[in-house]
């Protein structure tokens, strides 16, 4: 029987609440997902160094272990789950504390990039290599917020990038280098294809000018091609260097098969599967680690306050990321097959099922905000804008001049 979303109860900010404050473990939400396509239709994994997916074995129940292909990474759902903040924030949905730096004037393909879509998030070097109000960014009233901020003391974060606290953080770009401040994810989702099978690639391309492999080109000095041997590029022995309109993506490429190599590892074959399964989870001891003190003072009511409002986060997040869809990629388009209730867990094992939508995630994110500003946490409502240092600026044309004389 397929379930459907009102068979569940609304999760609201009074149940949030409690959980945070109380002793249950975590939220969960497991969705069963299956290729647009139907039954039988390829989806294509992100490939990895050499080519390669990522096959694994893994356990589905007591007496099952079945083969599995990763087919959206902790990393890239953790990306994905910020990039749908950013639009939730930028459509006047919510409002998250923001640093960004625009680099339009001199970089249009650019824009802007905020704590969102940055790589490191706040610790990314692109932000470390900016001003802020005069001084570099480390150094500013924002930047030494977040350097000395811990588990222990995690206000000035919680103020200026919350969902740092959110994905995790790790220092590394600092002056202590791999010594600096982590912070662990306290949310995590990743995506993996269920009895899946490796497959093959197939190519093919008929020229509909009819040109073929004995018709004979030259190559020219600046990598193009000519039919005149007086305007080639020269070998050692002076003599116009003969290449084929192939080279030059011209003429027919006759059907090809890739089949899967060794270790289940197909180049470009794609996968077919049984289904597909999305596990997202936020753990709550996690967030009960992080401490939140304004100077001497310390308050519990207001530690729960903040743990609410980055749990509140997490769950936006996420729900944010399912409503926008599940194309991953080219040829990786899933759905899911039914609607899939948020799970609180508690200690003892126990499950309580609630529905959650965007707009009602929305609303106890902002029930969460205002109750923490109520019992004093810091909540930076507007964006903060750095400037690119000129040795930032120039970084980057240097690397592009070479790598366009590198492509000549």
């Amino acid at each position: 029987m397929v379930a459907s979303a009102n068979e569940f109860e609304m999760l609201n900010f009074k149940i949030l609440s409690d959980a945070v404050t109380g002793t249950a473990a975590a939220f969960r939400q497991i969705t069963r997902l299956i290729p647009a396509g139907g039954t039988g239709s390829k989806v294509y994994p992100p490939t990895h160094s050499g080519g390669v997916y990522a096959w694994e074995k893994r356990r589905i129940s007591e007496d099952e272990i079945v083969p599995t292909v990763l087919l959206d990474s902790v990393q890239s759902q953790a990306n994905r789950m910020e990039m749908a903040l950013l639009e939730a924030h930028r459509s006047g949905k919510i409002k998250i504390p923001l640093l960004q730096v625009d680099f339009s004037d001199d970089f249009p393909d650019i824009g802007i990039i905020t704590t969102l879509d940055a790589p490191h998030r706040i610790a990314d070097a692109i932000f470390r290599d900016c001003i802020l109000n005069g001084k570099k960014f480390r150094e500013s009233d924002v930047g030494m917020a977040f350097v000395e901020a811990n588990i222990r003391n995690a206000t000035g974060l919680f103020r200026y990038c919350p969902h740092a606290l959110v994905f995790g953080l790790w220092d590394s770009a600092g002056s202590k280098g791999g010594l600096g401040n982590k912070f662990q994810r306290v949310v995590v989702s990743e995506i993996v294809g269920v009895q899946a099978e490796s497959g093959v690639h197939t190519s093919s391309r008929i020229d509909p000018l009819g040109i073929t492999r004995a018709a004979e080109v030259y190559e020219t000095e600046n990598g193009d091609w000519t039919l005149d041997p007086d305007e080639a590029k020269k070998n050692n022995k002076g003599d116009p260097i003969k290449s084929r309109p192939s080279e030059f993506l011209h003429g027919n490429i006759p059907p090809t098969i890739e089949v899967a190599g060794v270790n289940r590892s197909p180049l470009r074959g794609g996968v077919t599967m049984d289904y597909a399964v999305q596990t997202t989870l936020l753990s709550l001891p996690a967030l009960r680690r992080l401490r939140f003190p304004i100077g001497e003072d310390e308050e519990t009511e207001r530690n729960d306050a903040a743990r609410t409002v980055l749990a509140s986060l997490a769950l936006a997040a996420a729900v944010h990321m399912r409503e926008q869809g599940y194309d991953l990629r080219s040829r990786c388009l899933l759905i899911p097959e039914c609607y899939a209730p948020f799970e609180l867990i508690e200690n003892d094992g126990g499950i309580q099922e609630f529905y959650l939508d965007a707009d009602t995630a929305d609303k106890i994110f902002e029930q969460a905000v205002t109750r923490a500003k109520e019992l004093g946490m810091p909540w930076q409502d507007d964006v903060i804008n750095l400037e690119p240092e000129n040795r930032l600026k120039e970084l980057v044309t240097k690397s592009r001049i070479s790598r366009s004389l590198k492509e000549e």
